[in-house]
């Protein structure tokens, strides 16, 4: 299962960021903004989200998932600062990317609680 939350995340990561970096305009209109970010700081923005999703893509193909917990922690953090940024800027973009992060953050939370049932009851 660690797997699968850990490809759902390397792919929205890869594809989402890959968007931005090369066509802002579309991504920014299929993610349902409403803002003016002109044609820089979204293909900043695609910049790390891609080199992120590499990150994660090797962390899937070396099996290796000892930033698992990490990776919970984070995107709750982004969850939380995402939400808080949409109630200033009301940019529907917010709320888009906070339900893509959701989809692939719940199933982890249910992952992690369970190793770490498994790994106090072993």
């Amino acid at each position: 299962m660690q797997r699968l939350t850990f490809i759902y995340l390397a792919s929205y990561l890869l594809v989402g960021g890959g968007a931005l970096l090369v066509a802002p305009e579309f991504a920014l209109r299929l993610l349902r903004s409403n803002g003016e970010y002109g044609d820089v700081m979204p293909r900043l923005f695609g910049l790390f989200m891609f080199v992120l999703g590499g990150v994660i893509f090797q962390f899937l193909r070396g099996r290796d998932y000892r930033y698992y917990l990490y990776t919970v922690l984070a995107r709750c953090f982004i969850v939380v600062v995402m939400t808080a940024l949409y109630f200033k800027a009301h940019d529907p973009l917010l709320l888009v990317l906070d339900a893509i992060v959701l989809i692939g953050l719940l199933p982890s939370i249910y992952v992690a609680a369970r190793s770490a049932r498994v790994s106090k009851a072993g």
